[in-house]
């Protein structure tokens, strides 16, 4: 047999075994896609809380809707903000009036008795504590901001849950792919076994068992190549049609044109490098336990 055809030898012998797998592994590695994809873009719960919690920077009662402006584009270009909103007295009365209603006397004793505000909001990946307090420290040299307020220990103790949630999603994304190569791994044993009398043939006909083993685990990475990049293409667009019917998804997740962004492609890059590897590896264990067991 040549080189090349030694590759695909399993597909040879055992077509409808290889197909059942091939659908198997491709359903996993479409979850395993799905999951990464989802943490890449949220940053686990990055993105929620960065979008649902703000830093508020109160302003003097004197300072103008124009200096309010000003003051909103210096934060916006800040590090690690992705967002400053100015909210002029009047805006912020009306707030408070939503929030605790029946007060508009406080409004009649002497008029609008607060005063605007600049409404912040970071970066999902720069949503830290360290971050934050950078940017409350150069707000507070400004003199037309009064008071900032960001949670205190509340957003500490946020911050700190934060981590640990991101920890038991990633750690649940690597169980994934425990599970997965234990799949690979039982389904290569188990053809290499019962194959076993087939490959013993190719054997006594000259070919090394080495040879063997080595062009079948160069067969599985190239079918482990193909099956993710099906899985990852149809994964991507899985998420463009979805953020267009559910805005929950770019809420909570991000939006997909971030996929096409440098920072999210090579790690994409890194995953489907990392889905042949552990296919062939797969291959190589599966075939020395099965021919462990026949020795």
């Amino acid at each position: 047999m040549t080189p090349v055809s030694l590759c695909w030898v399993d597909w040879k012998l055992s077509v409808k075994a290889m197909l059942r797998e091939s659908a198997v592994r491709f359903f996993l590695l479409l979850l395993l896609a799905a999951y990464f994809t989802a943490m890449l873009l949220s940053g686990g719960m990055n993105r929620f809380l960065s979008g649902q919690w703000a830093v508020t920077a109160i302003l003097r009662v004197s300072v103008s809707a124009e200096e309010g402006q000003g003051i909103a584009g210096k934060a916006a270009g800040l590090p690690g903000v992705r967002s400053a909103a100015y909210k002029d007295p009047e805006t912020s009365w009306k707030e408070f009036l939503a929030a605790y209603p029946g007060l508009e006397a406080l409004r009649t004793a002497g008029g609008n008795p607060l005063p605007g505000y600049v409404e912040i909001r970071m970066l999902p990946d720069r949503f830290t504590e360290t971050d934050i307090r950078s940017m409350e420290t150069a707000l507070r040299l400004l003199p037309q901001v009064e008071s900032l307020l960001s949670g205190g220990e509340v957003l500490s103790r946020l911050l700190r849950v934060k981590r640990w949630v991101n920890g038991l999603f990633w750690a649940g994304f690597g169980l994934l792919c425990a599970v997965f190569f234990l799949v690979l791994f039982l389904q290569e044993k188990t053809r290499a076994s019962i194959l076993s009398v087939d490959f013993g043939f190719l054997e006594e006909r000259g070919i090394p068992a080495a040879r063997i083993a080595f062009s079948r685990a160069l067969g599985a990475a190239l079918t482990g190549e193909l099956l993710s990049l099906a899985a990852a293409g149809a994964t991507v667009s899985w998420f463009f049609l979805l953020e267009k019917r559910l805005a929950l998804i770019g809420r909570v997740i991000g939006p997909a044109e971030d996929i096409l962004a440098l920072p999210f492609l090579l790690p994409l890059g890194l995953f489907l490098l990392a889905a042949p590897l552990l296919h062939g590896g797969a291959s190589l264990l599966g075939w020395r336990a099965a021919h462990a067991v026949r020795k």
